[in-house]
């Protein structure tokens, strides 16, 4: 999987709740779950959906997706065919000290910095 390490765009992980679809007709849902597969196929094949999984027993999905930034992550998903029937979470992710050995102010007692950072 993608880490900020390899590449300097940020990680969104991304939860979407496609119950809503399944209020379509079946030929309109039909449509749109094969276009939502092409779309979803071609996002993954660019590098934005770095992993998706399902979840178990709901119509959800959740992934991590790569971006250059917010603005895009947003045009992306509201250019999904399923985006009107869908609900959207969205977390912006960041590296983790135990991938850059990062810790600025988190070590040590006392530290202003690793006051506001937790």
């Amino acid at each position: 999987m993608h880490s900020n390490k390899e590449s300097p765009m940020p990680d969104f992980l991304v939860s979407i709740d496609t119950s809503g679809v399944f209020a379509l007709p079946a030929a309109e849902r039909a449509d749109v779950v094969a276009r939502e597969r092409d779309a979803g196929r071609e996002l993954i094949a660019e590098g934005v959906i770095q992993k998706i999984w399902r979840i178990p027993a709901q119509h959800r999905n959740i992934g991590v997706w790569t971006v250059p930034d917010a603005d895009a992550l947003h045009r992306v998903l509201t250019g999904l065919p399923i985006f009107p029937y869908a609900e959207f979470d969205v977390t912006a992710l960041s590296t983790h000290p135990l991938y850059s050995d990062d810790y600025g102010g988190l070590i040590g007692p006392g530290s202003e910095e690793g006051r506001t950072q937790q």
